[in-house]
């Protein structure tokens, strides 16, 4: 073997190791979760700058029920219920985004509380208090918040009223789930907010934007999350499994959000067949657009939710 050869060799077996390792790097920052408690915590620690202090407070002072399902794959995924003072068959089930837990969900709690709903916020698989390190990107969540959604049936009965609401991961969670064939007929709307239209899309721009990793390396990517964490991320189609979906569905997004290109919203919302309505906020960043107008946010989700016959009408708006 001569020096040209041998230099090639080594070249192509250097590139080749350094592709593999990039690859496996990519599958364990973005689908592995080994900092669960840190990062529940952080949205648990706050002071009186933070823009959601009031609503953190009230949450933190809540009377909380635990509830748990297992999973069909045995993880054993944990939950909180805020109970109404009255009793109601109204149940919100939450769904938290990427790296947190259902401590992030402080503002959406309040805000269905004082909507009338009990309240019920899951740590997804993977995150917070519920089992395992895999994040499942909203495609493995799907079947779990079937789950919830049929234990809450089983809880407040068939005459029950169920809405999903997710945010980010959520929202995608929530999307896909209402594209399952076995999701409870009390579930009688959804709302998303800043979610994906695809779990390999979303990978690869986050992993561009935010790592500068090029896109060849995601197939490879793929595959390890497919021998480690049990699912590829070509197969978490999340737009495929909303053209299954007949729920009424709510669409936001933010025109300004870095996490999430817009256009997923776009192609989303264009996409669905279901009745559905939209809330577009072209200055907002990712799942800001409560932050950027609360007034206004809770009068388009208060909206959507009176014209299912969900919630009345407010008196003013009574005509």
């Amino acid at each position: 073997m001569n020096k040209a050869t041998r230099r090639l060799l080594t070249t192509t077996l250097v590139g080749s190791a350094g592709f593999l390792l990039g690859s496996y790097l990519t599958f364990q920052g973005s689908t592995m979760n080994y900092k669960k408690a840190s990062r529940k915590q952080r949205d648990i620690d706050f002071d009186g700058t933070d823009p959601w202090a009031l609503e953190k407070k009230w949450y933190q002072t809540q009377p909380r029920e635990p509830r748990q399902i297992t999973t069909a794959d045995g993880l054993t995924l944990q939950a909180i219920m805020l109970r109404q003072p009255q009793a109601t068959t109204k149940v919100a089930v939450l769904a938290h985004g990427y790296h947190h837990s259902w401590e992030q969900m402080a503002p959406y709690a309040k805000l269905f509380f004082d909507l009338g709903f009990n309240v019920l916020v899951p740590d997804a698989r993977g995150h917070g208090d519920s089992d395992g390190h895999t994040i499942g990107f909203g495609w493995l969540d799907r079947k779990d918040y079937v789950q919830w959604a049929q234990l809450m049936t089983q809880e407040f009965g068939s005459s029950a009223t169920l809405v999903l609401f997710g945010i980010s991961m959520g929202a995608a969670t929530v999307m896909a789930a209402s594209g399952e064939a076995n999701l409870p007929t009390t579930v009688k709307a959804v709302i998303e907010d800043s979610g994906f239209s695809s779990v390999v899309k979303e990978v690869g721009y986050r992993a561009k934007t935010r790592y500068n990793i090029p896109h060849f390396f995601i197939p490879m990517t793929a595959l390890f999350a497919k021998q480690q964490a049990g699912y590829s991320y070509y197969q978490g189609d999340i737009l495929k499994q909303l053209l299954h979906s007949k729920t009424p569905t709510l669409f936001i997004h933010g025109g300004a959000d870095s996490y999430v290109p817009p256009q997923a919203f776009h192609t989303l919302y264009n996409a669905a067949t279901m009745p559905k309505m939209a809330y577009f906020v072209p200055q907002a960043d990712h799942i800001e657009a409560y932050l950027v107008n609360r007034a206004r946010y809770e009068q388009v989700l208060r909206q959507f939710l009176t014209k299912l016959g969900l919630i009345e009408a407010p008196a003013s708006d009574e005509a």
